[in-house]
């Protein structure tokens, strides 16, 4: 500390809350504390990282189909301008990935141009050397190909287990629970 700042020093003890704050601070820490400890080089100082805390501010708007099963919505709109092509109304999981990459800097396909078609982007990944073969080391942030659909890796448990955030996943950007033997491969970015 300097210039004489009142700040606490990490040896103070808080000020007195109430029991939700307490909660809330407590889940706010714990919350902090297990993606520090899952994701130890998750600081946003890559491409990776970054797109994977697009994808988490993605999930926490809330982003669905308006109405489900349309494909559509403001935010799948916006989705779509990453990808040069993009189709109203068309499956949305690779337009998702291709947004993240785009504002993490590091944009999918030839010239930056996106990618919409899922075995476009493994077919690209292989090309240009960024493809992870189903067995290889995996980390926060890659990229997770399945035959027909596309997510973004948020944790790898001890057990090899996956969280993943995927687009147009029950109409929606949403979290889910994968084994790693229904990857084909990951992207890294």
């Amino acid at each position: 500390m300097t210039g004489g700042s009142s700040a606490a020093t990490p040896t103070q003890a808080p000020a007195p809350a109430s029991s939700s704050d307490s909660f809330a601070n407590q889940l706010q820490g714990t919350m902090q504390a297990q993606t520090a400890a899952v994701n130890p080089n998750l600081s946003g100082s890559n491409a990776g990282a970054r797109a994977l805390n697009q994808a988490r501010a993605e999930l926490a708007r809330g982003v669905h189909e308006t109405p489900d099963g349309s494909n559509d919505s403001p935010d799948i709109a916006r989705y779509r301008t990453a990808t040069q092509g993009a189709i109203k109304g068309g499956a949305w999981c690779a337009y998702f990935v291709s947004y993240l990459a785009k504002v993490a800097g590091s944009p999918l396909g030839d010239g930056g141009s996106g990618i919409g078609y899922v075995p476009n982007i493994t077919d690209w990944a292989k090309r240009t050397g960024k493809f992870i073969s189903p067995g290889g080391s995996v980390r926060p942030g890659d990229l997770i190909l399945f035959p027909q659909h596309v997510g973004i890796v948020e944790s790898v448990g001890a057990n090899g287990s996956l969280v993943t955030i995927e687009g147009n996943h029950s109409n929606r950007v949403d979290r889910v629970n994968r084994s790693r033997s229904e990857a084909v491969g990951f992207v890294r970015l």
